[in-house]
């Protein structure tokens, strides 16, 4: 017969450090759909109560509106971008949906999520969720991929597991008394129920009906049914069957259980110590416990990942299987859980690291400059040569500000922006620029075309843009306005840019890796960029929305544009040369990068 539980569950078994085999079950599109929709319904909630304290607090309107603004778009871009991410990071491979279902992000290799890997799989998520944020692409690719993996866990090289996080470890392994009927449920029947008890504490109640249906589904059958089984609850039903299979199936398999069945029972205490310093510890990681109880914790961790070895040579039961395979788990994840401090100090990272990744990847970023300058080139010229090609393109807003432009003027305002708006016009600024560099990011998954696409639009709008202002001979004025922030602007967009065609590179030139092993392993070399693209956004950001609109003579914002411009080059051209430079592998500086 066909095993029951494998009908329900992909499993996957994991190596760890220690050379202890770890099994895990995957989660099924269902169960991570189900997280998701719970995530998404946070996220909404969240947004309309920021909504109504920014209304009754009276800062969406009147003298405060641009304060209110500039919170509502940063709530907003957090939403987007960076709910997901964090909690994820912080919260030891969870979200609250995941956590409420039972389900945690970990690396392929059974690693805890690390922030790196946090970062990966979720800027990827916008091509997960395509076409039209129906999130198909990333379904698709869960049902079809053999460890249920997502567009964004194929390049963070991670997968989802089923973690209620821990259980009953101390399960059914009895040593048998009297003489036990003849077990009702056949050995696979058996690893399903107990592996379900196993379990079982650590669902949510909604979670634990739904499952309990299943596995009771999956049981009765009309020549196996027990008699004494209500239907009305299927976990009381599966609860009081196997209180009944438990002894049956020990007294079958013999010795071996019985042998299960005594260490049990010497290593109660010892377990015991163990479960409740790996709860003490779920919350802040290592650093809740003393240096007594750390110590404690390292030898009880090796303890029991012996015991699980034992357990599987004695024979026991699934549900005792489960439990101590979960615990020990628990404690892997608990040792190797990241402390949450980058590896390489940030200001390390910015005066030495960012700039040889720059170097090292200048070619990617050169191409990306061709996508955005000679579309920009090209659509100025078209606009120049008719004039009526911009109002195809421009919105009526930018049409009638460059046709109201003083004439002769450079010094005139492209934008009048008052004090209490500029932080308004900042953030807006920010979260938009920030949100198109991991776009084009993202973008490099669909083979590079995203990241074209996405180079080549913004460089036809900006070309179209600087024609119309230059027929209506008010060119220098745009020009004072977007040179202060400009020069950082585009040189990020550039650097997400080649960042994405790295990424894209990894499926049509993975070279003599796998596709899965390039993607993995240039998601991780070309982060860096994408670290160090939104550091220059959000200094842009700032100048755009306070430096740029004011003001100063065109002459001054001309030479703060200028300035700019020499320090990146002497930036990207002269920080971190040394001797670390050449023997320092792209793997050193990935683990340097910061959050983006």
């Amino acid at each position: 017969m066909a095993h029951p539980r494998a009908a329900l569950h992909r499993s996957i078994a994991l190596e760890t450090p220690e050379h202890v085999r770890l099994e895990y079950q995957l989660a099924d599109l269902g169960s991570r759909a189900a997280a998701l929709a719970l995530d998404l319904a946070i996220i909404a909630a969240t947004i309309l109560l920021v909504g109504l304290v920014l209304r009754f607090t009276g800062l969406s309107g009147g003298a405060g509106a641009g304060f209110g603004v500039a919170v509502l778009y940063i709530v907003l871009f957090f939403a987007t971008w960076g709910y997901f991410l964090c909690f994820e990071a912080v919260w030891d491979g969870r979200t609250p949906g995941k956590r409420a279902l039972g389900l945690r992000v970990l690396h392929a290799g059974g690693e805890p999520l690390s922030f790196q890997g946090s970062v990966l799989r979720n800027l990827i998520r916008v091509v997960d969720l395509q076409p039209g944020l129906t999130g198909m692409a990333g379904a698709a690719t869960i049902l079809f991929n053999r460890r249920a993996q997502r567009l964004g866990d194929l390049v963070a090289g991670t997968i989802v597991v089923r973690d209620a996080g821990g259980g009953e470890m101390f399960g059914d392994d009895v040593e048998p008394t009297g003489r036990p009927m003849r077990p009702v449920l056949s050995p696979e029947q058996f690893e399903l129920l107990a592996g379900y008890m196993a379990r079982r504490e650590g669902l949510q109640p909604e979670v634990r009906r739904r499952v309990a249906g299943s596995v009771w589904s999956a049981l009765r059958e009309p020549d196996e049914a027990d008699p004494a089984a209500s239907e009305a609850d299927p976990d009381a039903s599966l609860t009081q069957l196997h209180e009944a299979e438990a002894p049956r199936h020990a007294a079958r398999r013999g010795g071996t259980s019985l042998q299960a069945a005594a260490m049990a029972r010497e290593r109660r205490q010892a377990w015991e110590a163990y479960t409740a310093l790996v709860d003490k510890g779920r919350s802040r990681g290592l650093g809740a416990l003393t240096e007594e109880e750390v110590r404690a914790f390292g030898r009880l961790y090796r303890g029991v990942t012996a015991d699980l070895a034992r357990a599987r040579t004695y024979g026991a039961s699934p549900g005792l299987l489960e439990a101590v395979g979960r615990w020990a788990g628990s404690g892997h994840n608990l040792l190797y859980r990241a402390s949450g401090r980058a590896a390489v100090p940030l200001g390390r990272w910015i005066a030495r690291e960012f700039p040889r990744a720059v170097r090292r990847h200048h070619r990617p970023a050169l191409l990306a400059g061709l996508l955005l300058f000679g579309p920009m080139l090209a659509s100025y010229s078209a606009v120049r040569d008719d004039p009526v090609r911009a109002r195809a393109i421009m919105p009526p807003g930018m049409l009638a500000r460059a046709e109201n432009t003083a004439r002769g003027d450079p010094d005139a305002a492209y934008l009048t922006v008052g004090a209490g708006e500029m932080p308004a016009l900042s953030s807006a600024v920010v979260t938009n620029n920030v949100g198109v560099t991991f776009m084009a990011f993202a973008g490099g998954l669909l083979a590079g075309l995203g990241t074209v696409l996405i180079l080549v639009f913004n460089g036809v709008v900006l070309g179209a843009a600087f024609g119309l202002y230059a027929n209506n001979e008010v060119l220098g004025v745009i020009l004072a306005f977007v040179f202060p922030h400009g020069v950082m602007e585009l040189t990020a967009i550039c650097l997400a840019g080649g960042a994405g065609l790295g990424l894209g590179s990894a499926l049509l030139v993975p070279g003599r890796r796998t596709r899965r092993e390039a993607l993995r392993e240039r998601g991780r070399e070309f982060l860096s960029l994408v670290g160090g693209a939104v550091l220059l956004l959000l200094v842009a950001g700032l100048v755009e929305g306070f430096y740029s609109p004011s003001g100063l003579p065109a002459v001054a914002k001309f030479a703060f544009g200028s300035a700019t411009a020499v320090l990146l080059a002497a930036w990207f051209g002269l920080a971190g040369r040394g001797s670390g430079e050449s023997t320092g592998s792209a793997r050193a500086d990935v683990r340097a990068a910061p959050a983006p």
